[in-house]
């Protein structure tokens, strides 16, 4: 099966969070890689993403972290918009952690 690889930048101007992430990220350029497979059709070409990547550089390190295109392009939304204050970024955070600890604990149950 073919695979490609597309990079883009993209630029939040106010500080943000994704789902899944640790912390409240700074505003800045971040590098965001998709991987998509091609789909075997004879009729048409299409492809599918299979994943989607965004470089996070921390302490001089970079990280790798798999994100969901869905919650890049929400927050990419709220970005563009007011200015979110400070508590609203927190609570955001709050509720993933939340939201990611009731999976864990759900998943522990046998």
């Amino acid at each position: 099966m073919t695979t490609r690889m597309t990079s883009k930048t993209v630029v939040f101007q106010h500080p943000f969070v994704l789902f899944g992430f640790e912390q409240i990220e700074p505003a800045g350029s971040y590098i965001v890689e998709t991987e998509e497979e091609q789909i075997e059709d004879a009729s048409v070409s299409a492809w599918r993403r299979t994943a989607t990547i965004m470089h996070m550089n921390r302490g001089g390190a970079t990280e790798y972290l798999r994100i969901e295109a869905a919650d890049l392009t929400k927050a990419l939304a709220r970005d563009a918009g007011q200015q979110e204050s400070p508590e609203t970024t927190q609570a955001r955070l709050d509720s993933e952690r939340r939201s990611r600890n009731a999976r864990l604990v759900r998943r522990k149950k046998f």
